[in-house]
């Protein structure tokens, strides 16, 4: 892991933290491998791998329901796997954080995340979810702090996508 990765996720960590997450449901994925371990690292976070994304995100519903506050982390193919859980969270107003690799933006190297680019954020749109494409990694703890905000204030779920060159550090190397 880079030193950029390291401050990547460090940051999304000290967002999650002042914004009272308490536990992380998570579906490894190669992107946010890093930022997951600085989760499981933390000592403050409780950790709860999952076997599908549908499933982690019906686990942060159950766990908001019942007085915690999740963040959910995944590729964002998954987020295609979760829609029907994610229009129950958003008809219920429920609100699911969704932390995710790979979007539509600048920096996706590969043709083959082209589906799962399309996929998120049409579900997101489709679903009335809103969400936000990290592009500073400068700014990763606060826009963690303020996604978490506005879901809880607007009883809405809200998307957070990671592209890879934000996740691998790359970006804050490149400065």
């Amino acid at each position: 892991m880079t030193d950029g990765a390291d401050e990547v996720s460090a940051s999304l960590l000290r967002g999650a933290v002042r914004a009272g997450i308490d536990t992380c449901v998570y579906l490894p994925d190669s992107c946010l491998t890093s930022v997951i371990r600085a989760f499981q690292n933390s000592g403050t976070i409780n950790m709860v791998p999952c076997s599908r994304e549908d499933e982690g995100v019906a686990i942060a519903v159950g766990l908001e329901l019942g007085g915690r506050s999740a963040v959910c982390m995944m590729e964002a193919s998954g987020i295609g796997y979760s829609a029907l859980i994610l229009a129950r969270a958003q008809a219920q107003r429920t609100p699911v954080i969704i932390v995710a690799s790979h979007t539509a933006g600048a920096g996706e190297p590969y043709d083959y995340h082209s589906a799962t680019a399309l996929l998120s954020e049409g579900v997101f749109t489709g679903l009335g979810i809103p969400y936000e494409i990290a592009r500073e990694p400068q700014s990763l703890e606060s826009l963690m702090y303020r996604v978490v905000q506005t879901a809880r204030g607007q009883r809405t779920s809200f998307g957070l996508l990671i592209p890879p060159f934000i996740a691998s550090g790359a970006a804050h190397e490149s400065r």
